[in-house]
C-alpha cells in the first residue's frame, strides 16, 4: 500500500490478507508510529514512494507487486510513471489506486479529444486501464475540492510490452511523444521539426525534410499477425500515410511507436528478436532522474 496514512485502507487489508502479505510505504513519521502501534507485525517502509526501488522490492519478495493506495494528487503522475518503469522488469503486476478524476480521464482518453496526451499514450501502451467509477469529495476527510476516481491498471509486463514496441526503445519513444505533445496544437511535422533536425539529422536540412515527409514503414510481421488475430492495439498501430499533417492527439499509442520506429529506427529487429530478453527496456525512462535508484 502506498501512503497508508493512519490506516483507513490498511486495517481491512491486514484483516483480509494478513501482515505476511501486506506491506506499506509511508513517509510521515506520525503515520508510521500509528501504523506500528495498530499492527506491530506489519512491514512498513519509512520512505518516500517516489524514491522506492520497486524492482528490488519485487525481487526480495520473489514475485511481482500488487499496488493499492490513495495517491496524493500533486505527485500522481510521477508515481504512475515509477510503476510503469518498474513494469519493465516485471516488478508490478497491477495497481488499484484513487486519483483526481481529471487525471483518470486522461489515462483512458481516446484519440482526437483534448484529454488525450502523454498519460494516455504511456498507460494504454503499458497496461490495460479501467476507470472503475467516480468518487465524490464527501467520502474523504479532509474533503478535496475535486472529484476522484478509482482506477485499475494491469501491467502487460516486459514480454508483451516488447511485442508492442517492436524493437523501439522506450527512451526513444519518450523523446518523440513528449516533444510532440509539448506543441500539441501543431501538426506532427511542425512539432517535431526542430527535434528531428538537431537530434536525428544533425542540422542537415535536406535530410530533415526527407524524414519528415517519409512514407510509413510496413508494420513488422509480429504486428500484422497480432492484428489479423484480432488484437485491438495492433489494429490501430499502422502509421497513416499523412502522419505529418496529423496533430499529436490524432495518433494512437501504437502509431506513436511506429512513428518512433520511422524516425529513430528499432534498436533490434522486431521479427527476429527474443521477446523475453531481446530489447533492454531500461530504468528511469518515464520517472524523473531525481526519483529513486531504479
Amino acid at each position: 500500500e502506498l501512503g497508508p496514512g493512519a490506516g483507513a485502507l490498511t486495517d481491512p487489508l491486514v484483516e483480509r490478507y494478513g501482515t505476511d502479505i501486506v506491506q506499506c510505504i509511508e513517509v510521515d513519521d506520525r503515520a508510521v508510529e500509528i501504523l506500528e502501534e495498530r499492527h506491530p507485525k506489519l512491514h512498513i517502509q519509512h520512505a518516500d514512494v517516489l524514491q522506492v526501488n520497486y524492482p528490488q522490492m519485487a525481487q526480495d519478495e520473489g514475485k511481482p507487486l500488487v499496488v493499492i493506495g490513495n495517491l496524493p494528487y500533486y505527485i500522481t503522475s510521477q508515481i504512475l510513471f515509477a510503476l510503469a518503469d518498474a513494469s519493465h522488469f516485471g516488478a508490478v503486476h497491477s495497481a488499484t489506486v484513487t486519483m483526481q478524476w481529471e487525471v483518470a480521464q486522461r489515462m483512458v482518453a481516446p484519440t482526437c479529444c483534448k484529454d488525450y496526451g502523454i498519460l494516455s499514450v504511456v498507460f494504454q501502451l503499458y497496461a490495460d486501464v479501467n476507470l472503475h467509477f467516480k468518487i465524490p469529495p464527501t467520502v474523504f476527510y479532509p474533503q478535496p475540492k475535486v472529484d476522484s476516481a478509482l482506477v485499475g491498471l494491469h501491467f502487460l509486463g516486459p514480454t508483451k510490452l516488447r511485442e508492442r514496441l517492436v524493437g523501439v526503445s522506450p527512451r526513444d519513444l519518450r523523446r518523440v511523444v513528449t516533444t510532440a505533445f509539448r506543441q500539441r496544437r501543431k501538426t506532427i511535422r511542425n512539432a517535431l521539426k526542430k527535434f528531428v533536425k538537431s537530434e536525428i539529422c544533425h542540422g542537415d536540412t535536406e535530410e530533415t525534410q526527407r524524414l519528415l515527409n517519409a512514407e510509413p514503414l510496413p508494420v513488422p510481421a509480429i504486428v500484422a499477425k497480432a492484428r489479423d488475430n484480432g488484437d485491438v492495439f495492433a489494429q490501430t498501430q499502422e502509421l497513416p500515410k499523412d502522419w505529418g499533417s496529423k496533430r499529436p492527439e490524432e495518433l494512437s499509442p501504437g502509431q506513436f511507436v511506429e512513428l518512433t520506429r520511422l524516425l529513430l529506427g528499432p534498436k533490434v529487429d522486431a521479427d527476429t528478436m527474443d521477446i523475453d530478453e531481446g530489447l533492454p527496456l531500461g530504468s528511469k525512462v518515464w520517472r524523473k532522474l531525481k526519483h529513486g535508484s531504479n
